[in-house]
């Protein structure tokens, strides 16, 4: 009979004995993995992230992130902690938390000790904020490691909204970009995420957040998800981790259910002060509350409050109670006071407005309170799908907006099509 191949019954039960036995190991496998259980139980995984540079005697945590990971809900929050943060921990004379690997890498002479100590550090900023959040994993990187990683994974694709252009011949550092959609490589990704430009250190911690988001949308792609355990071997050399690779391999195929739009990125709060960021302790447990339990309830620290939740002023508002700021950061004239008006008609009070300092190519809404869903409500307004939260009372307002070109572009769309309904 055509068309049909006849398996004998010897090689069916043999077939049948090679995927019982996947089967098998594939159960064993998830029951010893700790990121595998809690995974299956719907519970969070919690972890810390350095970047460290490749200083010989002692390196530092260039990028620091705290991150937990919500299989029920399929979100990823990652809070960036500013390297100049300020901590004061007994017994130290450093006062920066990228200081806390370097000393205890030159001291131990021992990476995952180095990052395990500023996992402490983290626990413990969190601590002086009044909350706990346990941090179980850490994952260490380095500048090669980081590089290796990102080609392995055949780049990762970012929107640059601003030139960037960068030369220390020193330090053998060079970044020369140009807007719009830019495919990424290990030595482009390196200098997309530490250049600083103009706004400081606040602008490339925004920038770390975008790749962040970028490199979650190429992770999660099918063919990247599959060759996972791969890209984990092909980098292990350069990544210092206390996750085994059975634990990396099962996040990483996690990484599947997720969007750029479920990861939800957060800076410390704070202002400089001096040589140093100063965490704002009262916005900083609203975050950690975020972190924790998605908006629930912070658990308190130990002598801490008992009532460790969403402090007085930053509980979620609506309407007129949150305040807006829009900048037109297009070539289009007037569109600032255009979105204003839309919303105001939507119930927000637009209490500025004007011309950004510089053109953008992608818009994004941002937290400068701490009362996110006021935020959430102006993008879904917009129909923006980039919101940040980087709190600073300073400035006097719930949300800023940045209109870049592509907010130009659907408001053109959308004034073409409601005069063709006229």
């Amino acid at each position: 009979m055509k068309g049909r191949v006849w398996a004998s019954p010897e090689a069916g039960r043999w077939l049948g004995g090679v995927g019982l036995a996947a089967v098998v190991g594939l159960a064993l496998a998830a029951s010893i993995s700790p990121v595998a259980v809690a995974l299956r139980r719907g519970e969070p995984v919690t972890g810390v992230a350095l970047g460290t540079d490749l200083a010989e005697n002692a390196p530092h945590s260039d990028t620091l992130l705290a991150w937990v990971v919500r299989p029920r809900w399929g979100r990823v929050d990652v809070l960036s902690i500013p390297r100049d943060t300020r901590v004061d921990i007994p017994g130290y004379r450093f006062r920066r938390i990228n200081e806390v690997y370097a000393y205890h890498h030159r001291t131990q002479k021992d990476a995952l000790g180095a990052a395990a100590q500023t996992r402490n550090a983290v626990e413990q900023l969190f601590r002086d904020a009044g909350g706990a959040l346990p941090l179980r994993n850490v994952v260490q990187i380095d500048y090669d490691g980081f590089r290796r990683l990102i080609d392995r994974l055949g780049g990762v694709t970012v929107s640059i909204d601003e030139p960037m252009d960068y030369d220390d011949h020193a330090g053998d550092f060079h970044v020369h970009f140009s807007t719009g959609p830019r495919l990424l490589n290990g030595d482009d990704a390196l200098g997309f995420v530490r250049f600083r430009g103009r706004s400081g250190d606040r602008g490339r911690v925004l920038r770390q957040m975008e790749f962040v988001r970028a490199l979650v949308r190429r992770t999660a792609s099918p063919n990247i998800v599959w060759r996972g355990p791969l890209v984990l071997v092909d980098t292990i050399g350069a990544v210092t981790t206390n996750m085994s690779l059975l634990d990396m391999a099962f996040l990483i195929f996690e990484a599947r259910r997720w969007s750029p739009r479920a990861v939800h990125p957060w800076i410390l709060p704070g202002k400089p002060k001096g040589a140093y960021w100063e965490m704002d302790r009262e916005r900083a447990l609203y975050v950690l509350s975020q972190l924790a339990n998605g908006g629930g309830p912070l658990a308190p620290a130990e002598g801490g409050v008992e009532d460790a939740g969403i402090p007085p002023g930053t509980e979620p508002v609506s309407g007129l109670r949150v305040t807006v700021k829009v900048w037109n950061a297009t070539s289009r004239g007037g569109l600032a006071l255009r979105v204003a008006r839309r919303l105001r008609d939507a119930g927000f009070d637009v209490v500025e407005w004007g011309n950004y300092n510089g053109r953008q190519a992608k818009s994004r809404v941002i937290d400068r309170s701490g009362r996110f869903d006021g935020a959430r409500g102006v993008a879904e307004a917009l129909g923006v799908g980039s919101l940040y939260s980087d709190t600073d009372p300073a400035l006097r307002t719930d949300v800023e907006v940045v209109l870049g070109e592509d907010a130009a572009a659907r408001w053109e769309a959308a004034q073409e099509t409601s005069h063709g309904h006229d």
